[in-house]
């Protein structure tokens, strides 16, 4: 089986595409070594890449090809359960983030071996940890890519029948943490009692975790992280949006502008207006189509200006509701 263009779409999402070679950020030489970085160059591309190397988009599609097709050798020599598409696909993904060697030893392919799917599925999530100044966070981007994996590996093709989940309802007691209506309408908002009596009480290994990662997080944003500057298709269409009404308002400012200079000298400085090759007396030309030069003019410009107000009315709508599901996502964390 080979990897689809669903796989691939995923692998390059996650991934990001680098035109140039960039180095590794965790990687780190043996204390008393000295060594060159591991570089990385297309889509997650590290065999051949090296300093000063740079690919075009086509040429780093054909690298992940390459480099996925060793991959597909080890599903099939490793996994003994039959795949779909979106299976193979999303332990395509898996294995190019894990490694080999990992998925070898993985629960993934303990439970696909077992014939448990779903367990199997479910120990995707196990793979969202990385070394973050020697401790072991969970991050982030591996845990919104392992939720886009599992999503993907049980994502059921045209050949498959499912059951509608109408037809079942979860249960009560699957949220172990639930709260009753009468703890949530009545809990204050910040209980700074609890703070006080919590202040010398020594942390869990949850907890520290949990401010290390906040902390993490907090750096990242500070420092310009990359992969929160990446604006969506839709918020790049609209800001050309933005940029195309300010020329053409720009423009048609500058058309009236012109117009009213050319005018004003020929009232007050006719002998310029005649070294410039133009004949004196335009304003009494002019005096008839005058108004309607004007309301073209002006309509124009009023309309490219609310082109522009509506764009960016659209643009701050697309960001708000980010941010809004930036801020759910991470309370549900």
């Amino acid at each position: 089986m080979k990897t689809g263009e669903t796989g691939l779409n995923l692998i390059k999402a996650y991934e990001g595409l680098r035109l140039t070679a960039q180095a590794d950020a965790s990687y780190a030489a043996p204390d008393g070594e000295a060594g060159d970085p591991i570089w990385t160059v297309g889509y997650g591309h590290k065999a051949t890449a090296d300093r000063g190397m740079s690919v075009t988009e086509r040429e780093a599609s054909r690298l992940l090809t390459d480099d996925i097709r060793p991959i597909e050798d080890v599903i099939r020599a490793t996994v003994r359960a039959p795949l779909n598409q979106n299976e193979h696909d999303a332990l395509v993904s898996l294995i190019f983030n894990i490694g080999e060697k990992n998925f070898k030893r993985s629960t993934v392919l303990a439970k696909l071996n077992d014939g448990d799917k779903l367990g199997a599925a479910d120990a995707f999530e196990r793979w969202s940890r990385a070394r973050v100044d020697g401790k072991l966070m969970k991050l982030d981007g591996l845990v919104r890519r392992r939720a886009a994996e599992k999503s993907l590996f049980l994502m059921p093709t045209d050949a498959e029948l499912v059951v509608p989940t109408s037809e079942v309802v979860p249960a009560d007691e699957c949220d172990g943490a639930i709260r009753s209506a009468g703890e949530i309408t009545n809990a204050p908002l910040v209980d700074f009692r609890e703070f006080r009596r919590d202040r010398r009480r020594q942390l869990t290994p949850e907890e520290q975790e949990g401010r290390m990662q906040a902390l993490y997080h907090a750096s990242q944003s500070i420092s310009g992280d990359p992969s929160k500057m990446i604006i969506s298709k839709a918020e790049e269409r609209e800001d050309i949006g933005v940029t195309v009404g300010a020329m053409m308002a720009g423009l048609m400012a500058l058309a009236m502008t012109g117009l009213g200079g050319v005018l004003f000298m020929d009232l007050n400085f006719p002998l310029i207006l005649q070294s410039l090759g133009l004949q004196p007396g335009l304003m009494e030309r002019a005096a008839h189509s005058l108004p309607l030069w004007m309301l073209g003019i002006g309509a124009a410009s009023s309309y490219f200006i609310l082109y522009i107000l509506v764009k960016r009315a659209s643009r701050h709508g697309m960001k708000k509701r980010r941010a809004l599901e930036v801020a759910r996502v991470q309370h549900s964390d």
